[in-house]
């Protein structure tokens, strides 16, 4: 295991590649693209710059897939194509060796303007919530109040299967994936974890949707922004 100053160097490296990566990808998103070539594409993009590993799958979610919790329990890329007018969510978790990094982002296609208020909204939610976060929030608590009742003013609705709106980013053995990596170890912005202090990295990820009233169907968006708070 790394040191704790060369992981957060090293994290700064995988994270940074998975953020220009992951949205460089988001943003080239057409209509008639599917979900595993978008996926196929930022896997990819990935090993170019030596990731080959993954702590979580790739998700891509496109449309009424978005909508869905985002997990692979409920939804792995497919053959769903993007349509003229769609929201597409782009997620990664890259891993190299003893550190994974984790970028979302969510992008509306066409001109829907439910699809880029969603996308906006969502996205200052997360603006918002890190600010408060990096500046005057004190524990795990503070910041899940703040994020939901901001949700609520937004009009959003949290889409989380735990109803958290994000977790901790930590270094694991090396090759060890979610599945394999115990639950205790891992910390989520949630009313479970209410009274933590905040530490380390915490990734702010809340996947939020709303129903539109063209069709009646939820849709989904998830950006994401993390904290750092070195002890």
């Amino acid at each position: 295991m790394l040191s704790s100053v060369d992981y957060l160097k090293e994290f700064e490296r995988v994270q940074g590649i998975a953020m220009s990566v992951t949205n460089a990808v988001a943003e080239n998103v057409k209509p008639g693209s599917s979900e595993l070539e978008i996926a196929h594409a930022l896997e990819h993009e990935l090993r170019v710059h030596g990731l080959n590993e993954h702590w979580y799958p790739i998700l891509i979610c496109a449309g009424k897939n978005s909508g869905k919790p985002l997990s692979r329990r409920f939804h792995l890329p497919s053959s769903d194509l993007v349509s003229e007018n769609d929201i597409v969510i782009v997620d990664s978790t890259p891993m190299k060796e003893t550190v994974w990094g984790n970028w979302s982002v969510t992008v509306s296609i066409g001109n829907d303007g439910f699809f880029q208020d969603l996308c906006r909204d969502s996205l200052s939610l997360v603006c918002e919530t890190y600010n408060f976060a990096q500046n005057e929030a004190k524990t795990i608590g503070d910041i899940f109040d703040f994020c939901t009742a901001r949700m609520a003013a937004l009009k959003l609705i949290s889409l989380d299967p735990r109803d958290d709106v994000g977790h901790s980013i930590f270094q694991v053995p090396v090759g060890q994936t979610v599945d394999l990596t115990p639950l205790e170890d891992r910390l989520f912005i949630s009313e479970e974890y209410r009274k933590f202090p905040i530490t380390g990295l915490v990734s702010i990820e809340p996947q939020v949707g709303r129903i539109s009233p063209k069709d009646g169907v939820m849709y989904g968006s998830k950006h994401q922004a993390v904290v750092s708070v070195l002890i």
